[in-house]
């Protein structure tokens, strides 16, 4: 975290992530492997809360065949404390390859964007963790696939 305001609750936190293969790349298994550094912020408003990012990520598997792929992704998220636990959320993001080869028998993406907007929810179980849940839409629909999202976050 690099910045932190009690007056409107609101912060700006800079890092990096690590995405690790879920499987056989060569297979077509999500194979993976990639580091992306990251600039996100968060400001309250009342029961609303507003997030954005963006991102740059690398992929960084040997297995790849081709040039290794490269995108920026921006978004924004506007979220609804419904109760102290339960958040329903709604995301924007905008994803753009730079770098990286298209599959033969899929969509043209280098040097396009890509847009998706994400219904979702995150529920706080326990404190200080938070467990999430989303479907990503790709915007248009047509001929693309939606993504189902989960994930937790457990604070220090």
């Amino acid at each position: 975290m690099v910045f932190k305001s009690y007056d409107t609750p609101s912060l700006i936190a800079v890092g990096f992530e690590a995405a690790l293969p879920t499987g056989s790349e060569r297979r077509g298994l999500g194979g993976e492997a990639a580091i992306e550094a990251f600039v996100r912020g968060a400001v309250a408003l009342g029961p609303f809360d507003v997030l954005a990012e963006i991102a740059y990520e690398w992929n960084v598997n040997a297995h790849v065949h081709g040039e290794r792929e490269q995108t920026v992704t921006a978004g924004v998220a506007v979220g609804y404390l419904l109760t102290r636990r339960v958040t329903p959320l709604l995301e924007l993001t905008m994803v753009r390859r730079l770098c990286g080869t298209d599959d033969e028998d899929g969509p043209r993406l280098r040097g396009r964007s890509q847009l998706y907007v994400t219904p979702g929810v995150n529920v706080r179980p326990l404190p200080r963790t938070t467990v999430r849940f989303g479907v990503e839409l790709p915007v248009p629909t047509r001929g693309r696939s939606t993504t189902i999202l989960g994930g937790g976050v457990r604070e220090f």
